[in-house]
């Protein structure tokens, strides 16, 4: 069971940390050719642009799935500090357990939606706008994965009084 999570884990990281950072390599070396061509060279191109355009989407959402795994994006918590720790967790977990319900039912239509997409092709590389609007169920999946080891521990630390152990961790 400890090999399964382990190649979860590293298709995971491959896809939030490796991949992505290769995308945003892609990102910002296309930005920094197009302002040269822009402002230097005085010729514009539009495949660059257009370049520019698909990277930012995919490093966005996976870097929001980077972030969302490691409880790294902004939160309003002055209320919710005040809270003792067992009346936290309630919060995380029927907070998690509700946005994981609002994925799963969206991720089939957003599939489904992808069929429809790989008719309409992009103006200068005429590459399919499926290639630019999978990575929004890829998002949604790490969401759920995410979501799925987040309920685990906190149920775990609201019913056993403490966090899981190494054996008992889910996954990491």
């Amino acid at each position: 069971m400890k090999k399964f999570y382990k190649a979860i884990v590293y298709a995971i990281d491959l896809v939030e940390i490796h991949i992505n950072a290769i995308i945003f390599i892609t990102l910002f070396l296309s930005m920094l050719i197009q302002i040269f061509m822009r402002y230097v060279l005085n010729k514009p191109s539009p495949l660059l642009h257009e370049i520019t355009m698909y990277t930012f989407v995919w490093t966005v959402y996976l870097s929001a799935a980077l972030a969302h795994r490691y409880n790294s994006h902004i939160r309003f918590n002055i209320l919710y500090d005040k809270f003792p720790r067992k009346i936290q967790l309630v919060i995380d977990v029927v907070f998690d357990i509700f946005v994981s319900a609002l994925l799963a039912m969206a991720l089939p239509p957003v599939i489904s939606q992808l069929k429809m997409y790989s008719f309409i092709k992009s103006q200068i590389t005429e590459i399919p706008w499926t290639y630019l609007f999978m990575v929004l169920p890829i998002f949604m999946v790490l969401v759920l994965i995410h979501n799925a080891r987040r309920i685990y521990s906190k149920f775990f630390e609201l019913f056993k009084g403490h966090l899981p152990t190494e054996e008992e961790k889910s996954w990491d």
